[in-house]
């Protein structure tokens, strides 16, 4: 059924004005066979749990029996066709599969039928008949095997039949997982090529529907569907106040953040590569500070480079540091921007977009499975052109649990970025330094368990420390190397003690700008800023004339009145300004803390104003996503 709706889905929208390579095509099929599976899975496992009942009770009344299996799988099926068939003219209409948007229109029984069965150029007696063609066999063949079956075996007699069942169900599950890896199948593994139609046509419509579905539940059972403190207009305001981008000049009334900013620079074409370090934060960085120094590389390099002490991740998982510091979008209070189904529907203008809108070759190279949290199929959307991820490494590379340690990633990328056309951008990201930290013994600075649980993870991110300064070495060797802007910046920190419902320590992260070419004269900026701040950043080093709908600023060129650095976890969020933290959240008042003391401050103006910037980013992040105002 599925190969038939995908066919028909084929023929009924196929874009005649752009031509795709046959291969291309071909492989759409392929791709689409996983969401596929996905689905015939979930319905396998549905109607083996069935199948058991029609067992249990075919001994005492076959008829009853029949029916309590043939009647729900039939309705499974019609449903599961009608979505198929319908989604074709669904997709006609708005260009992209179904998802939980139609929820919006169910008030409207009619805009629903018409939008899936009445196409403006066929007749929709075509889809209804397709749809029950296809029903009244499938309730037939049902009928016949179940009297066959009925026949022959004795479900409680027969070890065969249930162990066989069992094994069907298990199969089930991992296939409506999307197979047997560690990461769940998700929207991005039908990004498979730079046609968006395409792409588009390799995923289900069922699985777009069920996931949007799944994300818009999550989002309302954690309190994503919040009361505006402010209109339309009014964070319209709000948000280029806080931005405060003197060079640009403002496009667009739908989203807010539209503009062409002008750095007023000739535009130079350097290298850019971003080392995004899996959990590196602050607290144990030596340049910063640190009581516990664990980065004598880091803290060398940052001798040579511009180190921003005062700056912060968005949030506190990966998937929320890459999405930040690849398009520079605030982290969502609920579901991260990688996993969020309308990010699916279209592009941000992201940093590898607009370096490739330049003639930049776009790449991400990881140690682990980029299709984990959803990372490739976000990372392609936004302008990557090359995932490179373990898949790329040999067997004896992968040493640890989560794929390859951090010195054979840097090996790699090295002689990989040897290879490409120039200039060209690259996301290196790092993973030996998380759970459960099983580097090589070789390496452990503390053998004897001084810090407890910490030891382990302190020997991590000592590792982490070791390989980036052999990648350092090698870097100064290459020759492409002196044209060469380099990002070392942290994903997240990781959790440590507080008394406060947000911990400003988990948060706060290096941001290293350093080039072997001089292009930086180096210094430690204090102002305050984070993640969403490095793409305006960088633009700005490279100069010239940029399209961006960017949360962040220039960091060499704002001043530090209007700096901030915007934080979310789980249901709390807040505002960090220089020492200053608003803490927000759900059902709690706004709190003014005071971070070099570790006390709260009494209310007042500040405070007022600090709560004002945090509404506005939250209410305004969540308004863009739930509307996709977040690119044109």
């Amino acid at each position: 059924m599925m190969v038939i709706s995908r066919i028909y889905f084929l023929y009924r929208t196929f874009p005649k004005e752009i031509k795709i390579p046959k291969e291309i095509i071909y492989e759409g099929f392929k791709v689409g066979w996983i969401f596929d599976n996905s689905i015939i899975g979930s319905f396998t496992v549905i109607t083996s749990l069935l199948f058991i009942i029609f067992y249990i009770l075919n001994k005492k009344n076959y008829r009853v029996a029949k029916n309590i299996y043939i009647i729900p799988t039939s309705i499974l099926f019609l449903i599961i066709c009608s979505l198929s068939f319908g989604n074709v003219e669904y997709f006609r209409e708005f260009g992209f599969n179904v998802n939980s948007s139609i929820l919006n229109y169910f008030g409207d029984t009619n805009e629903i039928v018409a939008t899936f069965f009445s196409g403006n150029d066929y007749n929709p007696i075509t889809n209804l008949s397709i749809i029950l063609i296809l029903t009244i066999g499938f309730i037939k063949l049902t009928k016949k095997n179940l009297e066959k079956i009925n026949l022959r075996f004795d479900f409680f007699g027969n070890l065969k039949t249930m162990v066989s069942i069992l094994v069907i169900i298990t199969l089930g599950v991992f296939s409506s997982r999307g197979g047997f890896s560690e990461a769940v199948l998700d929207w991005g593994r039908g990004y498979y090529s730079e046609y968006s139609y395409m792409n588009q046509f390799a995923i289900n419509p069922i699985f777009s529907l069920g996931r949007s579905y799944y994300n818009l539940k999550k989002e309302q059972r954690k309190g994503r569907a919040l009361e505006r403190t402010f209109s339309i207009d009014e964070l319209k305001y709000n948000i280029r106040e806080i931005v405060k981008d003197q060079q640009a000049q403002y496009i667009s009334d739908k989203n807010p953040l539209l503009r062409v900013t002008d750095t007023q620079k000739n535009q130079k074409n350097y290298n850019v590569v971003i080392v995004l370090m899996e959990s590196f934060m602050s607290k144990y960085i030596g340049a910063q500070g640190a009581e516990i120094d664990l980065t004598p590389n880091f803290n060398k390099l940052a001798k040579e480079g511009v180190l921003f002490n005062n700056f912060y991740a968005t949030g506190t998982r990966s998937n929320r540091g890459i999405a930040s510091v690849t398009v520079s979008y605030p982290s969502p209070k609920v579901i991260s921007v990688t996993k969020e189904f309308t990010a699916g529907q279209k592009s941000f203008y992201s940093l590898p977009k607009i370096l490739k809108e330049r003639g930049y070759e776009t790449s991400f190279i990881y140690g682990g499975d980029a299709e984990f949290d959803n990372m490739a199929g976000f990372l392609k959307l936004n302008g990557v052109d090359n995932i490179i991820d373990e898949k790329n490494f040999s067997k004896d590379d992968k040493t640890i649990k989560w794929g390859v340690p951090d010195n054979k990633l840097f090996e790699k990328s090295i002689d990989y970025l040897n290879n490409l056309k120039k200039p060209f951008f690259a996301t290196i990201f790092t993973l030996s330094n998380h759970a459960p930290y099983d580097i090589d013994s070789n390496y452990k600075l503390f053998k004897n368990n001084e810090f407890g649980e910490l030891t382990n993870r302190l020997n991590a991110f000592h590792f982490a420390d070791i390989a980036l300064g052999q990648f350092i070495e090698k870097v100064k060797k290459q020759g492409w190397a002196k044209n060469t802007i380099f990002v070392f910046v942290a994903d997240h920190g990781f959790k440590t003690d507080s008394n406060f419902d947000l911990n400003w320590e988990n948060f706060k992260i290096p941001l290293l700008l350093w080039s072997p070419g001089n292009i930086f004269n180096p210094e430690i900026k204090d102002i305050t800023s984070s993640q969403v701040d490095i793409l305006p950043t960088v633009m700005g080093v490279l100069g010239g004339a940029y399209k961006n709908s960017s949360w962040g600023k220039n960091l060499f060129t704002v001043s530090q009145e209007s700096s901030y650095a915007y934080i979310v976890q789980n249901n709390f969020y807040g505002v960090i300004k220089d020492n200053l933290l608003l803490i927000d959240g759900d059902g709690v008042k706004p709190k003014l803390v005071d971070m070099k003391k570790g006390e709260y401050l009494e209310e007042g103006d500040l405070l007022n104003k600090l709560h004002q910037v945090t509404r506005t980013y939250l209410e305004l992040e969540t308004y863009q996503l739930k509307n996709g105002t977040f690119a044109d």
